[in-house]
């Protein structure tokens, strides 16, 4: 019941950090579906995090080439967790400064 509560106010945001992130983007599919997350914002979620995540690699490897892709293989999981990280964060500062108000 804290589950479902808990995807159905942050779900959206699950799923998009995952399929942005290298946290395995199937898990958090397969928990969207056991909890009934709706539909759009899931494929929304979904798009707009896997597709930027492609689209961001795609871009650096077009303007780096070669050189740039080895680099990016070296450091793909460390950018991933930064940028959850980041994303961890700042839903910390959202939460901190809406109890605030």
């Amino acid at each position: 019941m804290i589950a479902q509560s808990w995807f159905k106010d942050w779900g959206f945001w699950a799923v998009f950090v995952a399929g942005f992130s290298p946290i395995p983007y199937k898990v958090f599919t397969i928990a969207a579906g056991a909890m009934n997350m709706v539909f759009l914002p899931f494929v929304l979620a979904s798009a707009i995090g896997r597709g930027g995540r492609f689209f961001l690699v795609a871009m650096l490897l077009a303007a780096g080439g070669a050189k740039l892709e080895s680099k990016l293989h070296e450091y793909m999981d460390r950018l991933g967790w930064a940028t959850v990280a980041l994303v961890v964060i700042g839903a910390g500062i959202y939460k901190l400064f809406m109890q605030q108000a």
